[in-house]
């Protein structure tokens, strides 16, 4: 990712206040696009449907019916799986100046995905939705099939220099979904046709700058899932940080207290949905601003102790480097709390308004702020994960991922025993606990750096 991080560096030596505009509004769509956007989109088309069908339960079964759709898709089973450990098999290639494989490799993970995902979701969508319309069903698998698709695309595609048609591609394709769901989504099977149709394209525009960016005379490799040295820690960690991040949200689909079925098999919540959507949709500013800082900032530091590591520096110069490195870490995490601090404070002040705007009761406000928070200390979490997954300290990032998982379900679980008013708290609490440690692992692992990287190699 450093290719990206220099990119955005460039743009932001024109010093001028656009050039900075454009650097954090790439690192907005690049860091959050498989997920923010898709989740605004969902909720537009929601809300336009309502606005010109007239039609609520539709609008509301389309948003469960995708919902579903991303959590299976990027989040469990499939992708969840795949998604780190491919991404480092992904930057072995590179390091090892072996791109001709990248292209392959690719085509191996998307026929993967796709494979285990037909075996997955088939029986699963037969059994969820049994006894409706086999348009819904068939719309409904597509949908998975497209998302898996496009997440494992937007792995690499995150990394291109064509970051600029990155950008375009995640607005034409949902801005694309917003107006056809508009003109002609009155029911819900078109609507989940016209959302497959939009990421088809999202997904098609990927590949072709993929192809275009990692030239190749061999067209499929699957040797790298077969290996001996599958990164199976990168994959527990990838199923256990996302599952993880969606349990919290089963367990309140489908307490009896909180949730309730909505179409076929499939449960929502309508006290825990909006309030979560709107705390995730809140740590934008700083998901865009830790992304520059990680690939901008830490990326460069982090190329200069190892390069001095591999080419013989003085061992003043390497501590020197992983001084400066332990300097940005620390910088980049305040300046990430400090300004989506600022940037809650500012949700908080408007949420009663925003709750009216919404039509969404002022007694969801106390869960609405808890969440927050939550999402402001689950950012935290990410911003420690990712610096360890630079540093290759794959096992400290799994074991966290898991006790995040175990903590997120089971307080998650507590807090709905406790009552209305401890909605919330067990997410947040989880996150708290699990973002101080890691703050601890962090520190004795950057501690630790010049000794590991010397003597356990």
């Amino acid at each position: 990712m450093a290719g990206i991080g220099f990119e955005l560096r460039k743009i932001l030596k024109e010093d001028r206040l656009l050039s900075l505009a454009k650097v954090y509004g790439y690192s907005a769509i690049l860091s959050s696009g498989p997920w923010v956007i898709s989740i605004v989109a969902i909720l537009i088309v929601g809300f336009l449907n309502l606005a010109h069908v007239g039609e609520v339960k539709g609008a509301f079964r389309f948003q469960v019916v995708v919902t579903y759709a991303i959590a299976l898709a990027s989040s469990l089973i499939i992708t969840g799986i795949l998604q780190l450990p491919f991404t480092r098999y992904i930057a072995d290639l590179i390091y090892r100046e072996r791109e001709s494989e990248v292209l392959p490799s690719y085509f191996g993970a998307i026929i993967l995905s796709w494979s285990l995902g037909v075996i997955f979701i088939v029986p699963l969508f037969l059994w969820i939705f049994n006894g409706l319309a086999i348009s819904l069903i068939v719309a409904a698998i597509l949908t998975f099939m497209i998302l898996c698709g496009v997440w494992i695309s937007s792995i690499l595609a995150a990394s291109l220099k064509y970051y600029s048609a990155v950008v375009w591609a995640y607005l034409l394709s949902y801005g694309f979904i917003v107006v056809a769901s508009y003109f002609w989504g009155n029911s819900i099977q078109i609507l989940l046709f016209i959302f497959f149709t939009g990421n088809s394209v999202l997904f098609i525009i990927l590949m072709s700058l993929i192809i275009k960016s990692y030239p190749s005379t061999i067209f499929l490799k699957l040797d790298f899932f077969l290996d001996k040295n599958f990164y199976w820690t990168l994959a527990i960690a990838g199923l256990a940080y996302n599952f993880g991040s969606w349990i919290d949200k089963f367990v309140f689909w489908y307490s009896p207290s909180t949730g309730a079925a909505v179409i076929g098999k499939l449960h929502a919540s309508v006290v825990y949905d909006m309030p979560i959507f709107l705390a995730y949709f809140s740590i934008l500013p700083g998901m865009a601003i830790f992304f520059f800082r990680l690939e901008a900032d830490f990326a460069e530091k982090y190329d200069l102790y190892y390069n001095a590591v591999r080419d013989g520096g003085t061992l003043n110069l390497i501590k020197e480097y992983k001084d400066e490195m332990s300097t940005v870490i620390r910088q980049a995490i305040r300046e990430v709390l400090l300004a989506q601090g600022i940037a809650d404070v500012i949700f908080f002040l408007g949420a009663p308004r925003l709750f009216e705007w919404l039509n969404i009761s002022i007694i969801y406000l106390g869960l609405f702020y808890i969440l927050t928070i939550g999402a402001l200390l689950q950012l935290g979490f990410m911003s420690v994960l990712a610096i360890l997954y630079y540093l290759d300290r794959k096992k400290p990032a799994m074991w966290l991922c898991i006790a995040f998982l175990l903590l997120n379900g089971i307080l998650t679980l507590i807090s709905i025993q406790m009552g209305t008013e401890m909605y919330g708290y067990g997410y947040t609490i989880s996150l708290l606990i699990v973002f101080t440690i890691s703050l601890v692992v962090i520190r004795e692992e950057m501690k630790r750096l010049n000794y590991e990287t010397f003597m356990l190699q």
